[in-house]
């Protein structure tokens, strides 16, 4: 039985299979050339073989019709018998206006005059367009009947009588002339040219073939035999490299892939080198992420005093320099602050880690400035980043007994506020601008603010959300962006206060719209509530430290406020 498996793992050699790749392809090529050109032959034979007979077959029509009209029979029969001369035609024939047979003549047949009739020499169809012909002296159109099944060829025309005297005879039909001939002699002569063409063909392409396959042997087919054995033995781990030959006309592209060959060997052993390296390289990417991670906190309905904080933080698929964080203030304030260090990987991550240390020590500041905070970051983004590494920053403060917000921002998204008492309009936009952190800009050494302090009201229930770029810039499949429109949609669609609904609502909207495309850049995302009544549980060892150092006369003082 045949055994397709088995067939399939037999193996051909390089050689058999390009010999057997040049006769089919050689032979398909001359066999339809040879077929078209037979193809033209025999119509370029059919076409001159047509228009002879039809000019014979025109001449004789103003003489059939004066015969015809005088009943001439001498006329008839000798014109007959001349339209006979060519070898080619079969019979001539001419029939009355009502179809019936007035004359006839056929090589080697002598039939009765009364036997026959239109029907034996064309279809009704035929014979309904012969009947429905009329007299056109610009252009006499003939009826060209092929029959391609007895190689026949029929010229049919209605006979017509000019009387020019008078107008009431004038192109009176007075009968039909028919005339068949073969075109049998023309496929005798196209299968003698097929079978010439046929051994011609045959005999040109065998030679063809074998001085081609001797060529590519030479060129083609013993370069890859030799990049074939170095290839098995780099299979057994060594790493050879296969000879370099000059070639009879020069380098091609055998000897480029020769050149290749030999530089992959090398870079193979290169590679070999450099994956510990890079093994080790993306270990530390790894520990940099977990570390960038840890700087993050993680909320999700968290209370700290009269606030209610979520937090959503996504990292690329690189290490990216999103960052946001909150510290509770004395007088039951906190700050919030979110960030962006441009680029991408450790850099960034390590700029991210000197901001949280700096703003770690805020503890320690009896009275906060937003503006100031955004000056003392820009020095110390600028002293470690230098001019490749700058940093986005919003920062607000919060302040539940006067219920005011107070804000700079250096290049960060603008906030929103959402006031679920006015759910029917847009969320209130931060607006407000600066230049980016470590950025050096013409005015940085003059004593003006170069961030400046907005202050807007914040009642209860208002809840502050916060994003950092890559939300806004995420891409879906079709690269389109998710955008600060569809953002403010979908917030002012919400019906929640719940900050960790918020946060949810805005995660599921974004994993709907990229529809798994990957992330370019990290996405975080923050809401923050003021609540009506305080939580005092919330703590860290932080928090603990610096409170200890407060004046206890002051800490009374804000109770007495609150």
């Amino acid at each position: 039985m045949f055994n397709k498996e088995k067939l399939q793992n037999i193996r051909f050699p390089l050689t058999i299979k390009i010999a057997l790749s040049l006769i089919l392809i050689i032979f398909i090529v001359m066999g339809v050339s040879t077929f078209l050109d037979i193809k033209e032959n025999r119509k370029d034979m059919e076409n001159y073989e047509k228009k002879n007979n039809i000019s014979a077959f025109t001449s004789a029509l103003p003489v059939m019709e004066n015969a015809l009209w005088e009943i001439d029979f001498k006329t008839i029969n000798s014109t007959l018998n001349q339209m006979m001369k060519n070898p080619n035609v079969i019979s001539v024939s001419l029939f009355s206006e009502t179809g019936y047979s007035i004359s006839y003549v056929e090589k080697g047949s002598k039939k009765e005059l009364l036997n026959l009739n239109l029907e034996d020499f064309i279809s009704n169809e035929d014979k309904d367009r012969l009947f429905k012909m009329e007299y056109n002296n610009k252009n006499t159109v003939i009826l060209q009947i092929k029959d391609d099944k007895n190689e026949t060829f029929t010229l049919a025309y209605p006979l017509f009588f000019k009387n020019t005297k008078k107008s009431n005879l004038l192109n009176i039909k007075v009968g039909y002339l028919i005339m068949v001939y073969s075109t049998h002699h023309i496929a005798i002569a196209n299968n003698e040219i097929f079978y010439k063409s046929v051994i011609l063909s045959t005999l040109l392409g065998l030679v063809i073939i074998l001085t081609s396959f001797l060529v590519i042997r030479k060129v083609i087919i013993n370069p890859i035999k030799e990049l074939e054995k170095a290839s098995i033995e780099i299979a057994k781990n060594n790493l050879i490299q296969t000879p370099l030959k000059k070639g009879y006309f020069g380098n091609d592209e055998i000897e480029s892939l020769k050149i290749n060959f030999n530089f992959m060997v090398r870079q193979i052993i290169q590679l070999i080198k450099d994956e510990k390296e890079q093994q080790r390289m993306a270990n530390e990417l790894e520990t940099t992420k977990i570390i960038q991670k840890s700087f993050i906190p993680k909320a999700k309905n968290l209370r700290v005093g009269f606030f209610e904080l979520s937090g959503f933080f996504q990292s690329a698929s690189e290490c990216g320099g999103d960052w946001w964080h909150f510290y509770p203030l004395s007088e039951k304030r906190i700050m919030i602050m979110l960030g962006d260090v441009t680029g991408h990987g450790t850099p960034s991550a390590m700029l991210t880690a000197a901001v949280k240390g700096y703003c770690d020590s805020i503890y320690a500041r009896k009275s906060l400035d937003t503006s100031k905070i955004l000056e003392e970051l820009d020095v110390v983004v600028r002293s470690i980043g230098g001019e490749e590494r700058m940093m986005t920053m919003f920062v607000a403060i919060i302040d539940p007994i006067k219920q005011k917000l107070t804000y700079s921002n250096a290049a960060q998204n603008f906030p929103f506020v959402i006031d679920q008492n006015t759910n029917t309009t847009s969320p209130i936009t931060l607006l407000g601008n600066g230049k980016r952190l470590g950025y050096l800009s013409p005015i940085s050494h003059r004593k003006v603010s170069l961030f400046k302090i907005h202050t807007i009201d914040f009642k209860i229930d208002n809840v502050l959300f916060l994003y950092s770029d890559g939300l806004t810039e995420a891409k879906n499949t079709g690269k389109r962006e998710y955008s600060d429109r569809r953002l403010i949609k979908k917030l002012k669609s919400l019906q929640t206060k719940d900050t960790s609904e918020i946060i949810k609502m805005i995660n599921m909207d974004l994993i709907e719209f990229t529809q798994g495309e990957p992330l370019e850049d990290d996405v975080t995302f923050v809401a923050c509530r003021l609540c009506e009544t305080e939580n005092k549980e919330y703590t860290t060892e932080i928090i603990n430290y610096f409170d200890s150092q407060k004046d206890e006369n002051e800490i009374i003082q804000i109770d007495k406020v609150s």
